[in-house]
């Protein structure tokens, strides 16, 4: 296994572990919880970065980086929904899940037809756009429990970012299914 492949593992287990440090109500946990999403945004672009600049692309890595990035973002946001406090809706955890589920059919009917897709620009986009949100959150979380009475607006933020991710999430999808529109419509004959 390459660096790049080894370090999307890694990022695996960091999502894992922040998960089960949000699960818990403290702020110490929540602090590490910070740290490990941030420790796994960096093996993200590491991997990346590596796997492009040695030339070490892999079918592996073009499927396992995108369920990392998943399993990273979806346990967050999963994990958050706990501190009801912050607002964050339901609903739009819902409908990033249900992308997310609705683009890994398509890739798994673009494997039976032998093709890999890897992410696109756009996907890419969207995780950004999501982690960075989740990394705001991650923030507000544990600024509310080392300071008492918030900004109002602060408070507001979670809910706004969630949706915020949901418009970008959705937006990319609509792009990703235009594109694999052939692997759809073959997947039908």
């Amino acid at each position: 296994m390459n660096l790049p492949n080894q370090l999307t593992m890694l990022r695996m287990l960091l999502a894992m572990a922040m998960f089960v440090a949000l699960m818990r109500s403290d702020t110490s946990s929540h602090i590490a919880a910070l740290a490990l999403f941030l420790a796994a945004i960096v093996t993200d672009w590491i991997d990346g970065y590596v796997a492009r600049r040695i030339n070490a692309i892999s079918a592996f890595g073009k499927i396992a980086d995108p369920i990392a990035d998943k399993i990273l973002v979806l346990g967050a946001f999963i994990a958050l929904l706990k501190n009801r406090e912050l607002g964050i809706p339901l609903w739009g955890v819902f409908l990033i899940l249900a992308r997310e589920l609705l683009l890994g059919g398509v890739r798994t009917l673009a494997a039976v037809q032998g093709k890999v897709l890897a992410a696109e620009r756009w996907g890419k986009w969207k995780m950004a756009v999501q982690c960075m949100a989740v990394l705001l959150i991650l923030t507000i979380l544990v600024l509310r429990g080392r300071m008492a009475g918030l900004p109002p607006w602060m408070m507001r933020l979670p809910h706004d970012l969630t949706v915020l991710c949901v418009v970008v999430t959705w937006g990319s999808a609509v792009l990703y299914f235009r594109q694999s529109r052939g692997v759809i419509e073959s997947s039908w004959r």
